[in-house]
């Protein structure tokens, strides 16, 4: 099928949907600026991944996160939404798409419109964190500043967790 049979298609099934969910990755955040992770130069080319347990397990590994999180290396500011995020939120205002999930960490789907409590993000987001135990919310400007200037791994103020 020609790539114009192929977009008329999916005109045509966006058309006659009533409740649509969007998965999204690295592809549609590229056109803005952001780096893939994984990619031939990704940025887990010079700066691996850290695990999980090991962050829970390590006072030190966490110190790396963070480090890492605050470094030029993950710097996603000054990235704007694009043709494919704006789409995705027109069709959220249409009433079509009713989530989004996406793997990405930019906060990009939010920015261009679509409402917070629509996005699922698999990985998290760079603009916040939310505490292991409480679940409250942190924003990572608050806690970029902390760490910057007394180097204080990050704890909950509610409930003194992760």
């Amino acid at each position: 099928m020609a790539d114009s049979e192929q977009l008329k298609s999916l005109c045509s099934m966006i058309g006659a949907a009533e409740r649509i969910v969007v998965f999204t990755g690295a592809g549609i955040s590229t056109e803005s600026g952001i780096p893939d992770f994984r990619g031939p130069q990704g940025v887990w080319k010079s700066k691996p991944p850290i695990d999980f347990r090991d962050f829970v397990a390590s006072e030190e590994v966490r110190r790396n996160s963070w480090e890492q999180r605050f470094s030029d290396v993950y710097k996603l500011t000054g990235a704007e939404p694009n043709a494919g995020h704006n789409a995705i939120t027109k069709l959220v205002n249409d009433g079509k798409v009713t989530h989004v999930i996406t793997q990405n960490v930019d906060g990009l789907h939010q920015a261009s419109g679509t409402p917070d409590e629509l996005v699922i993000e698999l990985h998290g987001n760079t603009n916040y964190s939310k505490c292991l135990d409480c679940e409250k919310r942190f924003e990572n400007e608050d806690i970029k500043k902390e760490f910057l200037e007394n180097a204080t791994i990050p704890y909950c103020d509610s409930c003194g967790g992760l």
